[in-house]
């Protein structure tokens, strides 16, 4: 195609991906500093809490790679007409040293290469991650993607175009996000700041730092660096509060690329917006329940579980323990079973099932370490309390008299539950853990990692 061809390609392309975007061709500037009209391809305009963000576009028809030079063409043409960022698309490509220098560039200034082809399957820059029926509408910044699978811990991470989630968790270059639902908690800003510190000082030595954001916000007044031993690098976590809900997203950072990473750590806040959803499973629990009659025991159980799970999914918690509990009923020790059930029974605030449950999920098996942070994360937000955790715990070791793996395991747990109300007992408990261990376990078993970070926590507690 001729150059007017792919200009109008370009356009279509990046209209039909940002529907919420004002887009114009042919755009004419005066430059900042040039005092001459710039021309401009495409002029991306975009509502932001800050107002709008202004991107440039320009669209090279090169019959050659890309290389530093129009990068560095690009940068100076973004700050002479007072653009937020700019955007290279290429139908040849780009050599490397153009993508890092898009991607490492000052820290004021956002760019991205992209090819031609590459636009086309314009996928990963924006996603919805939910959790329940909280959701956030969020875009990566430029030169990055967003990975929404659900991962334990976070919604979705972000890294660098080019790469995938195992390669970027190894640069220690990645973002990933979260959400805090504050019906279920009603937690501040700072108290969930403090939380996270605490968490922090758990792996070893911190320091923790505030610095205001690089570019205003009423959304978020600062940002925490947090210099990391046990990390090796930097992680930067930024908040932002809503009225049900506090988006919080943490980047991981070499302190070489700290100033352009933190760049686009803002980029994703400034961005995000609260999304509220409602689902409905009922075409897919219609399909499964068609599936039950004249199943086998096991079979129908397997359909039972993941029928609850999607009933849990879209809220109708009473419908989900109905079939959680037949399923149980046919698989006692069905383990994805139990972890679904014993939400559901939070939901509905039954605690006397909760612990029920709590106490058959220990007894699954008391040696697995799995099933023992599983029911450190269910007392999370109550019914069940930390300290009626340790009691049923300590039944499971009373009905086990003699295993030491299992006794070890019951006071290695009990004393994170105890660390702060009870720090003395918390002290007792892990040196009896210790001592146990040593007898159940092989000297250089990653026990004994924990056990020294936990020493650690239970020192700054008391300190």
């Amino acid at each position: 195609m001729n150059w007017r061809d792919y200009e109008e390609q370009v356009y279509r392309l990046l209209k039909a991906h940002l529907p919420y975007a004002r887009l114009r061709k042919n755009v004419k500037i005066r430059g900042r500093y040039s005092a001459r009209k710039r021309q401009i391809d495409i002029l991306i305009s975009e509502p932001t809490s800050q107002g709008r963000v202004r991107t440039i576009v320009d669209a090279k028809h090169f019959s050659r790679t890309v290389d530093v030079k129009a990068v560095d063409s690009l940068a100076g043409f973004v700050d002479d007409v007072g653009a937020d960022a700019g955007m290279l698309v290429t139908g040849k490509g780009y050599s490397k040293a153009a993508l890092r220098r898009a991607s490492y560039g000052p820290a004021d200034l956002e760019l991205d290469v992209l090819n031609f082809d590459q636009l086309k399957r314009f996928q990963g820059f924006m996603a919805v991650p939910y959790a329940g029926d909280l959701g956030l509408l969020i875009r990566a910044p430029l030169g990055w993607i967003i990975d929404a699978k659900s991962e334990k811990g976070c919604l979705a991470t972000l890294y660098q175009r080019g790469l995938d989630e195992p390669q970027a968790r190894s640069k220690k270059e990645f973002i990933y996000i979260n959400c805090w639902d504050k019906r279920l908690d009603p937690l501040s800003v700072s108290d969930l700041d403090a939380l996270q510190v605490e968490a922090l000082r758990g792996t070893g030595p911190v320091t923790v730092d505030y610095v205001k954001p690089m570019r205003d916000s009423d959304d978020f007044s600062r940002l925490r660096v947090a210099d990391v031993d046990a990390f090796g690098c930097l992680e930067v976590a930024g908040f932002v509060e809503w009225e049900e809900a506090i988006f919080f997203a943490v980047l991981l950072t070499p302190r070489e690329t700290q100033k352009q990473n933190m760049r686009r750590l803002e980029a994703v806040l400034r961005h995000a917006l609260p999304v509220q959803l409602e689902k409905d499973n009922s075409p897919l629990i219609e399909v499964m329940q068609s599936q039950l009659p004249g199943a086998s025991p096991s079979k129908r159980a397997t359909l039972l579980c993941e029928i609850g799970h999607w009933y849990r999914d879209m809220g109708d918690f009473k419908a989900a323990r109905e079939v959680l509990e037949e399923c149980l009923s046919l698989e006692p020790r069905a383990y994805y079973a139990v972890k679904e059930l014993i939400p559901v029974l939070k939901k509905l605030g039954d605690k006397e099932a909760v612990q029920l449950w709590l106490g058959r999920l220990l007894r699954l098996d008391p040696h697995n370490p799995t099933v023992y942070n599983d029911a450190l994360d269910f007392v999370h937000r109550g019914p069940v309390t930390p300290t009626e955790l340790v009691a049923l715990m300590d039944e499971v070791a009373r009905e086990r008299e003699g295993d030491d793996l299992t006794q070890a395991s019951v006071d290695f747990y009990a004393a994170q539950l105890l660390l702060l109300e009870d720090p003395v007992l918390a002290k007792r408990r892990l040196a009896d853990a210790e001592k146990r261990f040593r007898g159940a376990v092989a000297r250089g078993h990653q026990v004994f990692t924990a056990l020294r970070q936990l020493k650690r926590a239970l020192l700054d507690s008391s300190g």
